[in-house]
């Protein structure tokens, strides 16, 4: 597991704004990560999957309905991103209709994502920096704006400061 990450801007238009999680010592975020694998780009909903990503921070927001929001717990804000139902998949966390934070995925094939190493790491990595930004947002420590979505405060994090 690595050991920090920072969440970091990657757009913001009239449907909210979009971040995502850059590993400590790594160039670029997961998202961009993400957009840049082959095997997710030879995906045949890869087009449809980032024009309507596009859409939602340019106009749409972050709306339930483009999400597979029972994908976590009740305590967290994992949620799949998926183009009509086909198996690319891009774990999120949809903090509300004006704020996404990106993670990682790749394709689904298996059953279930915890089936899948890959998938199942994304989710559960993200999982863990939702309860670590839901700790921050708590203690003031960053702030949410409700309209926007944008975020203010520290947001660079070690793994270490969250109880397993």
């Amino acid at each position: 597991m690595k050991t920090g990450f920072e969440i970091v801007y990657q757009e913001h238009g009239l449907g909210g704004a979009l971040y995502s999680v850059r590993f400590e010592g790594e160039e670029q975020s997961e998202l961009d990560k993400f957009l840049e694998n082959k095997r997710v780009k030879a995906s045949r909903e890869f087009d449809f999957l980032v024009s309507r990503l596009e859409d939602m921070v340019d106009s749409f927001g972050f709306k339930e309905h483009f999400f597979k929001i029972e994908e976590g717990s009740i305590k967290d804000s994992l949620a799949a991103f998926h183009y009509d139902n086909g198996p690319l998949r891009l774990y999120c966390l949809r903090w509300s209709s004006v704020l996404l934070i990106a993670g990682s995925g790749g394709i689904k094939k298996t059953r279930t994502y915890q089936d899948d190493r890959v998938l199942y790491e994304a989710a559960e990595t993200l999982q863990r920096v939702d309860q670590m930004i839901q700790a921050r947002q708590k203690s003031r420590e960053i702030v949410i704006d409700a309209n926007t979505g944008l975020i203010e405060g520290n947001l660079i994090f070690t793994f270490d400061t969250i109880q397993s």
